[in-house]
């Protein structure tokens, strides 16, 4: 794709995926905006600065790397079936809000099972 086009996305998508999710729910906006802004902050204050490190998970000549948008999709998912197929609007867009941030704000979002260096395969 096009870098131009996907600036354009990136404009774009944002106006779209709130105005549908207030159209069907002011508290899932809400909690969609918080979250996303939240995780932003946390992202900035924490991961940034070098305080906590992203998580990958050694898989022999492979690094899986638990991005911050699978946590949140296992969370709802896990919440869905203990809850009995209910979750409250607010919860439901703050987790959204978390998994928005990790795919809109990073390239590498679909980059998962990663291929370790050599250097890192002695090293383990």
């Amino acid at each position: 794709m096009p870098e131009n086009s996907k600036s354009n996305v990136k404009k774009v998508l944002p106006v779209l995926v709130l105005t549908t999710t207030f159209y069907y729910s002011s508290l899932l906006c809400l909690g969609l905006v918080l979250g996303y802004l939240a995780c932003k902050l946390y992202h900035k204050k924490f991961v940034e600065s070098g305080k906590v490190d992203l998580i990958f998970i050694d898989c022999g000549k492979w690094k899986f790397h638990l991005h911050h948008w699978i946590m949140g999709a296992v969370l709802l998912l896990i919440v869905w079936v203990v809850d009995f197929l209910y979750l409250p609007s607010f919860f439901m867009g703050a987790v959204a809000g978390v998994i928005a941030h990790d795919i809109y704000d990073f390239d590498d979002w679909h980059q998962v099972l990663i291929k370790k260096q050599p250097c890192e395969i002695k090293n383990s």
